[in-house]
Order: C-alpha cells, then sequence, then structure tokens
C-alpha cells in the first residue's frame, strides 16, 4: 500500500507478537510499559503505521493536559519506536507527519521518546527534531573474561579485589516479591543520599509491576557482607536481541567503603558474557552529562553511543498556548527540555514576552 495508515493498538499479547517481529529491547514489550506508566501516571497506548507494506511500531504514555489534549512520552528507559529495516529516511518522514496528523485529530499536544542508543542509533528524521545529550557506554560481551579484565580500569580492578578480600559475596538471581523489597530499600536510601528528585524513588508497585509482568527478564544482583545485603542492582534481559541493560543500583551510605557496586558490575559483565548476551548497555550520567556516574561506567567500557531524544510538536497552536500560559525566564525558554510547558519555571524574574518563533523547528 502506498498510502499510509495508522491506527492505536493495545499494549497487550498481541502488541508483544507484533514487536518480536522486529529488532526490539526490553523496553518496548507490554509488560516494560505497564510498569512504565507506573511512574509516569498516564496509560499504556501503542500507534501502529503501515506504509508500502512496512511497519512502525511506537509505544507511548498518555498522559493529561486537560479535558481535551494529552501529550505522549515514550516508556521510561530507551523505548523509541520500531520499525522495518528496509523502511528509508524519506519513507520515515513520511509516516511520522501522518502520526502527527493522527495524533492532533485526537488531542494530542507533543510527542517526546527517548531513543534507543543501539536499536535506533542510525535514525535520522526531518520531521520533529532530534537531539544528542551526550553518550552512553556498553560493553562488548562477544569479549572473552581476559580482554573484559584488561579493559577493566585499575581503580575498578582494585575496587572488585578490595571488596573480595573483605568477604563481600554475591547472589545472582531472579527478581522476587521478597528480594524485589530488599532491592528497593537499598535503593531508595541511595536515592536519599544523593538528593535525588522525587521523580526516582519509585513506589514498591513499581517493582512488583515488573515482577509480575516480565519475571524472568529482569535479573537482580545482590552484595552482601556476613548475610547482610549491602548492594544492589536490576538489570534487564532481551534474550530475542542479546542485549543485557543496567537499570537500577544503590548501596547502603555505610557501606559504600566496600565498593560492592563494581563487584556487581563485575559479575554482571560476567554473567551475561557466560549466557551469551551480545551487549551489557550500562547507560551513561545523570541527564547524559560526562559526571563521575558516566567515568565510572567508563571504567568497564570505553565503547561508547549517541544517546538522543526526539521532539514532535503535533499541535503548534495549542503548544504555544501552554507555553505562553506560564511565566517563563529567558533561560527557561532557550531550554532544550519538552513540552517546556511541563518544566518548573525558574525561580529568577521572568519574561511577560513569549516568543514562540523557535517552536517552529521541532514540528
Amino acid at each position: 500500500m502506498d498510502t499510509v495508515q495508522v491506527d492505536y493498538i493495545a499494549i497487550d499479547a498481541e502488541w508483544d507478537k507484533k514487536v518480536s517481529n522486529h529488532h526490539f529491547d526490553i523496553y518496548h514489550l507490554s509488560g516494560w510499559i505497564a510498569a512504565s506508566a507506573v511512574i509516569d501516571k498516564g496509560k499504556p497506548q501503542g500507534i501502529i503505521a503501515h506504509y508500502k507494506n512496512k511497519e512502525v511500531l511506537l509505544p507511548i504514555i498518555v498522559r493529561d493536559i486537560d479535558s481535551e489534549h494529552w501529550d505522549a512520552t515514550s516508556t521510561y528507559g530507551y523505548g523509541g519506536p520500531l520499525m522495518d529495516k528496509t523502511l528509508t529516511d524519506a519513507e520515515l518522514d513520511v509516516v511520522l507527519d501522518e502520526i502527527r496528523a493522527f495524533l492532533c485529530e485526537r488531542g494530542c499536544v507533543s510527542l517526546f521518546m527517548r531513543l534507543h542508543p543501539i536499536i535506533n542509533k542510525e535514525w535520522i528524521p526531518t520531521v520533529g527534531k532530534a537531539l544528542t545529550h551526550g553518550l552512553t557506554l556498553v560493553s562488548d560481551l562477544s569479549k572473552s573474561e581476559e580482554e573484559h579484565w584488561s579493559e577493566t580500569q585499575n581503580r575498578h580492578r582494585r575496587g572488585i579485589k578490595k571488596a573480595i578480600k573483605m568477604d563481600v559475596v554475591t547472589k545472582t538471581e531472579f527478581l522476587t516479591r521478597q528480594n524485589a523489597m530488599v532491592f528497593s530499600d537499598i535503593y531508595k536510601e541511595t536515592m536519599r543520599n544523593v538528593k535525588a528528585s522525587d521523580y526516582y524513588f519509585f513506589d514498591d508497585d513499581y517493582f512488583f509491576n515488573l515482577l509480575e509482568n516480565l519475571q524472568e527478564k529482569i535479573l537482580l544482583i545482590t552484595a552482601y557482607q556476613d548475610d547482610k545485603p549491602i548492594g544492589s542492582s536490576i538489570y534487564t534481559l532481551c534474550q530475542e536481541s542479546g542485549i543485557m541493560q543496567f537499570h537500577l543500583g544503590g548501596t547502603l551510605n555505610a557501606y559504600t567503603h566496600l565498593q560492592p557496586s563494581k563487584l556487581i558490575t563485575h559479575v554482571a559483565r560476567n554473567w551475561g558474557r557466560e549466557n551469551r548476551y551480545e551487549v551489557l548497555h550500562l547507560g551513561g550520567g545523570v541527564g547524559s552529562n560526562l559526571d563521575s556516574l558516566y567515568e565510572y561506567k567508563k571504567g568497564f567500557s570505553s565503547q561508547e553511543l549517541l544517546f538522543k531524544t526526539y521532539r514532535l510538536i503535533v499541535n503548534v497552536a495549542k503548544y504555544t498556548e501552554l507555553v505562553a500560559d506560564i511565566w517563563f525566564t529567558e533561560s527557561d525558554l532557550l531550554s532544550d527540555f519538552f513540552p517546556l510547558y511541563r518544566k518548573e519555571p525558574s525561580k529568577e524574574e521572568v519574561l511577560e514576552t513569549i516568543q514562540v518563533e523557535p517552536l517552529a523547528n521541532v514540528t
């Protein structure tokens, strides 16, 4: 067919069957999308488009703005679009134009997606705007144990050896209700220690949702000293695509000197290699910055990928109206936060005049 057909599709088992026809990751599966909706307080929704017998799938979370309007965000993590490999950039732009019209008719104001650094790495749309924010790090699991140890920085080697010398041991298991609570306690203490925003204090229901819907696709590695859990990390598993991904982790403040997180990452890399995964995606720094978290992850692998987001203003008039209703500072208006109307205004002197012209380049 040479016309673009766009429609809604429920996020369910049938969705997962369609996803399985593409190169996908855990972020595209119905179980993950359901858990992500808990975080973003929205409704899971799938978009499906066909053009010239080629398929595009967009998993989104719908968030209400008012009784008539809403916006869409991708799932927590890297939930970008899935599409046929033969779809050209020009064809993709045709599809995106039709998706924009479809969404606008149904009250959508904007669409935001975190693109997958592996699956969407070559995606360059001209409809909307893709921004590069920073780098993520990935470990090639086809390498040998000796090669992995060789590319581990000396400071991390020392940390791993120290943890082992101090009788820190690890336990690798799939997520259960009991160990999810252990992880949750460690994770929340870590978030308090680093003064993380409220967004990152995930409710226990989020972890239970992962357990219920994804089961053996969630791996938990916990470090113990004298039978006390002192650090723990969650990894996601997508055997179909060979992608293993660090998700969340934490260490009890009183045990950071033992550096259990380094031992956990080392064990995770070994587990992925032994279980024939292709890559361990470690992610990047906080807010995609080249910060201490990024440098920590780089201590295990220096192989870098670009992290990008995609922004599309679906309804320019409504988007502009929503932005104009908020007294933003000049720095707010120049920021790359998207959608801008969901940004908390800075506490500086606000501007009374809103310049709307810059919005045009993301439509």
